[in-house]
């Protein structure tokens, strides 16, 4: 697949979304964004670049669908909001993960939103919860990668940052998609995902064979997530929701000796009673 993008300026171009198109603008070029779009398009978004700007708020990237025949949405990209690393306190200490490529990796999960929609639109997925359209998302991202760079490296990438998040705060278990994510990278070898020629071909090949986590599970893990590693947890309760520590185990061990080493990960988790 080759995807096509009509430049109008380095901040502001189309791209191709299935058979879609998506205007992308980074924040400063909000007037000429507006102006792009047709008035069909325009009604069902704010009306000014100061609304847009409102609505963007802190956000690194925000991405808007839209109703219309040729155009899928709008994404909004704020570079200045795109971090290029994130720190995490493990044990009282303070570890430092680079992000590589992190405007371009923000770009593909945002892309991954719409074409999250365009499964629903081809009847291949129904009406979707706000966490299946993070990690359909984040699949779309992987399957870029793969097609894009060559590797995986980027999609490694997400899977550490999704863990490092909730980490840091468990509010962030609404973007936690290393259930799926362990799933999609654990049945699909780089080049296996690479032969998929669409996106829409992975996910009718994938979604029969995804095993989705509930949401008492989901709590579950939340709270499990909560106790390992906050710095608050002052209580050590080694035999706590212990049915949930070896598949905790899977989601994390990889990102922890990303973190820690090898050696450093095998002494937090046996901390950890893990």
């Amino acid at each position: 697949m080759i995807w096509l993008a009509l430049v109008l300026s380095p901040s502001l171009y189309w791209t191709d979304v299935g058979v879609k198109q998506a205007l992308v603008c980074q924040v400063t070029q909000m007037e000429s964004c507006l102006a792009n779009l047709s008035p069909h398009v325009r009604q069902q978004l704010p009306s000014t670049a100061d609304g847009l700007n409102h609505a963007m708020g802190l956000r690194g990237a925000m991405v808007l669908p839209v109703a219309d025949r040729d155009i899928s949405g709008l994404i909004l990209i704020s570079p200045s909001y795109i971090p290029n690393s994130i720190l995490v306190d493990l044990s009282g200490e303070l570890h430092s993960f680079p992000l590589v490529e992190s405007k371009k990796v923000t770009l593909w999960h945002e892309l991954g939103h719409l074409e999250a929609a365009n499964l629903v639109g081809k009847g291949l997925m129904g009406k979707l919860s706000s966490y299946q359209h993070e990690w359909v998302a984040d699949c779309y991202l992987v399957w870029r990668t793969a097609r894009e760079t060559l590797g995986l490296d980027l999609a490694w990438q997400q899977y550490h940052r999704r863990n490092i998040d909730v980490m840091k705060d468990v509010s962030f278990m609404s973007h936690w998609t290393v259930p799926v994510l362990s799933q999609l990278l654990g049945h699909y070898s780089f080049e296996e995902l690479n032969r998929f020629r669409t996106f829409e071909s992975l996910m009718s090949d994938f979604l029969p064979q995804l095993e989705q986590l509930d949401q008492d599970t989901l709590d579950e893990f939340s709270s499990l997530i909560h106790r390992s590693f906050s710095t608050q947890a002052s209580l050590h309760l080694p035999s706590y929701m212990y049915w949930r520590k070896p598949a905790l185990r899977q989601y994390f061990e990889s990102t922890l000796v990303s973190l820690l080493g090898r050696n450093g990960a095998n002494q937090w988790l046996q901390q950890q009673s893990m």
